[in-house]
């Protein structure tokens, strides 16, 4: 492996482009809940480097990222030191950046909790990835039956990625649930996975080199394919008539486009005139139970005032359906 020190983000990125990152590779199995193969494909046969925006649970995530490794110390006794270095696995592709590492135990620490001392104490150092994570993506994404708290597929895989990629034999994941429940979750380097990404990230490398392009999936490569197609020719004029099949595929197109439209329009319109018609029915109650299983919650949100003008009160009308047991 070769340990990068980048001086700037600039220099971050430049690296980031040459490798397969361990929050990449997940989309070479189709395990990415924010990035397609097709996605990674291009984003890599870029000349220039692609600048990602942060969103702002992202930014805050950063921001609480080294109150909780300190968190994480105190209550399980050990040393963590934040691990800014940018390590690629020398000839696959792979590279990774890391949150922190578990460099010791702290002297005269008798936590109650000792499984992070033990891991030190068996097999060294091992590497600290810090998750911070709402009450109800938890409990959507994390799952534990009966055999221990995992966590997405996707987190799982990055942690491996890491672990192959340093050449560590252990990793702890610590999550931070709603703010104020910290969790812990504790695995070994399995060879067998690392192997997996590291032969699905060579072949990815070599499709893009051969510029084997990976499947479109549609809706989630819209974006995308918008981003490749975003330049038009001027005065350049395609005649689409005929019946060659591309051009009864195009026609086919406009017309689930256009028909799409008019559902979404018509779908909008009966949608309006079935709350006013609620409205009128439920009169000033704040929440209905309906039959079927029907919730109506329409409170009040009190007015405010927001630079350059005053938005009034409005109700927050809002109808949910229980599944049926």
């Amino acid at each position: 492996m070769t340990m990068h020190h980048p001086k700037s983000r600039e220099e971050w990125l430049q690296l980031r482009h040459k490798y397969v990152s361990s929050t990449e590779s997940c989309a070479l199995k189709g395990l990415s809940p924010y990035l397609t193969a097709f996605e990674l494909f291009h984003a890599k046969k870029l000349d220039a480097v692609t600048e990602f925006e942060a969103s702002e649970r992202m930014e805050w995530g950063l921001r609480m990222e080294e109150a909780i490794a300190r968190a994480i110390a105190d209550v399980y006794g050990v040393k963590v030191r934040k691990l800014s270095a940018y390590v690629s696995r020398d000839g696959t592709g792979m590279g990774s950046s890391f949150d922190y590492e578990i460099v010791g135990i702290k002297e005269d620490a008798t936590p109650d909790d000792k499984v992070l001392q033990a891991m030190y104490t068996d097999l060294g150092p091992g590497i600290l990835e810090i998750k911070n994570v709402d009450w109800l993506a938890f409990k959507r994404n994390w799952t534990n039956d009966g055999d221990g708290l995992e966590a997405p597929g996707h987190i799982e895989l990055q942690v491996q990625h890491q672990l192959h990629v340093i050449e560590r034999s252990w990793a702890a994941i610590g999550v931070l649930v709603g703010g104020n429940s910290l969790k812990l979750l504790v695995r070994e380097r399995d060879p067998e996975i690392g192997q997996i990404l590291e032969d699905a990230t060579k072949a990815f490398w070599k499709d893009v080199k051969a510029n084997r392009v990976p499947p479109i999936q549609l809706p989630q490569d819209a974006t995308m394919i918008a981003r490749l197609y975003a330049f038009a020719t001027p005065d350049k004029v395609l005649d689409a008539q005929g019946d060659s099949p591309e051009a009864q595929q195009v026609t086919e197109l406009c017309k689930e486009y256009a028909d799409a439209g008019l559902l979404k329009a018509g779908a909008e319109e009966r949608q309006k005139s079935a709350k006013a018609k609620l409205l009128q029915l439920i009169g000033d109650a704040e929440r209905v139970i309906a039959g079927e299983n029907f919730t109506i919650s329409a409170g009040v949100v009190a007015e405010a005032e927001i630079p350059a003008y005053t938005r009034k009160a409005y109700r927050n009308f809002r109808i949910t359906q229980k599944k049926g047991k």
